[in-house]
């Protein structure tokens, strides 16, 4: 059985979380790493191709989100991506899921260092460790003060967000020369996949909003409404920036550059500013808080069948967060700027980490449908039993072919420091697991342990 005190960390989680909030959390998770980041990537690997592939990844990214969300409207918990893997197949899948998804709170450090290279942009004098260090420092403290109040931080920046790149995007597609669009395939359509699998895994992270579902006030509607809905706005999004990207200034010239160089030419000075200060830096500072809102739950509910001390899993009374996990992942996540690793590290790490906790959601919610099916069949949101085997299939391709061609991106910091993590963690695997291995049956959820005439439970009525 649960020690009354793990019972009671995720029992004072407070259901304050609304649809328009989880869909800005969601929206950040998406939009942050995408556009900021990884554009003049893109264009140097595909060029015109760009837009394309940004539809080619938001639509492989939807088809492995939409078993996903069907899992996390049958099963709505705090901690999914821990949870489903625990209670779904065992214990130790659940821990690998955990594992992996501490080390992508390195992300923190990634967004950070983004924000502050378009903040230099600005102000050239500008530190860049430090003011990503104090990027991180400001949402870590604002997440103290609860989930509620951290996503209405986060739906403000998306408004101010979504006015600067619609700004961008709009006034853009005035300076476009559609010369630049003469070929979709310039690299060939190897180059056009391989960006497209590269941008899929950019556009990866709504589904992280599944963490949230012990705090939602209607998490059956909520959660599928907000993985796909934002996955697919920040498609658009994606798509209208990427073609003045591109156009105004060539897939030479945009090549492996932020968008301040377009937006320069663009717009008028107070313009540009306000595209870097009001898109780029509120898209990072926005993924900054929505990792951070979601980024304990996980580690939460582990606490509570026994991998980590209890102690790590205090909740504040007053504001409803886990302030001690918050504390540990902060450094975790500011870590890598403190040690001065590189974007490349950073993101080599993060991004190997999230695709073995998707292919486990992905098979889970299958594993739930064939195992646990009155369960199934009583979730607000399902799917057809072929449309849901096809999600599944094609999505576990999809990320089993974006995790090699991802593999292959490391550098040897990435691999060294991977490796480290790795083997913490069948370190503490081994301290810990004899004590959780009894606490979820490998048979199935737990909810499927009930007398066979006994009623489904549901954690609010169907949307």
């Amino acid at each position: 059985m649960r020690s009354k005190q793990s019972v009671g960390a995720q029992a004072n989680l407070k259901r304050t979380i609304t649809l328009p909030q989880a869909l800005g959390v969601a929206f950040h998770q998406v939009v942050g790493g995408g556009v900021v980041a990884l554009m003049g990537v893109a264009i140097a690997m595909t060029g015109s191709g760009t837009p394309l592939a940004f539809v080619i990844a938001a639509v492989a990214v939807i088809i492995y989100s939409i078993p996903i969300a069907t899992l996390a409207s049958a099963m709505p918990v705090v901690g999914g991506r821990y949870t489903y893997g625990a209670r779904v197949f065992s214990p130790t899948v659940g821990f690998v899921a955990m594992w992996f998804a501490v080390l992508v709170t390195i992300q923190l450090s990634l967004m950070a260092l983004a924000g502050a290279a378009y903040a230099q942009s600005l102000w050239p004098s500008l530190p860049a460790r430090p003011v990503a260090f104090v990027f991180m420092t400001v949402f870590f403290v604002a997440n103290l003060f609860g989930a509620a109040f951290s996503s209405r931080v986060g739906i403000l920046l998306g408004f101010i967000m979504l006015a600067a790149f619609g700004l961008y995007g709009v006034t853009g597609l005035g300076h476009v020369q559609w010369t630049h669009f003469s070929e979709f395939t310039p690299q060939g359509v190897g180059g056009l996949l391989s960006t497209a699998a590269l941008l899929t895994f950019a556009t990866t992270g709504a589904v992280a909003v599944s963490d949230l579902g012990g705090e939602m006030k209607r998490p059956g509607r909520d959660i599928p409404v907000s993985v796909v809905g934002a996955t697919a706005f920040a498609a658009v999004l994606y798509v209208l920036v990427a073609i003045p990207s591109i156009g105004v200034l060539g897939p030479q010239a945009a090549a492996n550059k932020t968008m301040t160089a377009v937006a320069e030419v663009i717009l008028s000075p107070s313009g540009a500013a306000f595209f870097v200060i009001g898109g780029a830096l509120c898209a990072v500072v926005g993924h900054i808080n929505s990792l951070l809102l979601a980024a304990t739950k996980p580690v939460l509910a582990a606490i509570d069948d026994g991998w980590l001390p209890a102690g790590l899993g205090a909740v504040n009374k007053r504001y409803g967060t886990p302030h001690w996990l918050l504390t540990v992942l902060y450094v975790v996540g500011v870590a890598p700027v403190l040690l001065g690793f590189s974007v490349e590290a950073v993101a080599g790490m993060a991004s190997i980490a999230t695709g073995p906790i998707l292919a486990i959601l992905v098979a889970a919610s299958w594993r739930l449908r064939t195992r646990s099916p009155r369960q199934y069949a009583a979730a607000p949101f399902k799917l057809s039993r072929g449309v849901h085997l096809a999600c599944t299939v094609t999505g576990g391709v999809v990320l089993v072919v974006q995790t090699y061609l991802l593999i292959g991106r490391l550098t040897p910091q990435a691999n060294l420091a991977f490796a480290l993590w790795a083997l913490l963690g069948v370190g503490v695997w081994a301290l810990r697991h004899k004590k959780v291995r009894h606490l979820a049956p490998s048979a199935g959820p737990r909810a499927e342990r009930r007398p066979a005439d006994a009623p489904v439970p549901q954690a609010e009525p169907p949307a």
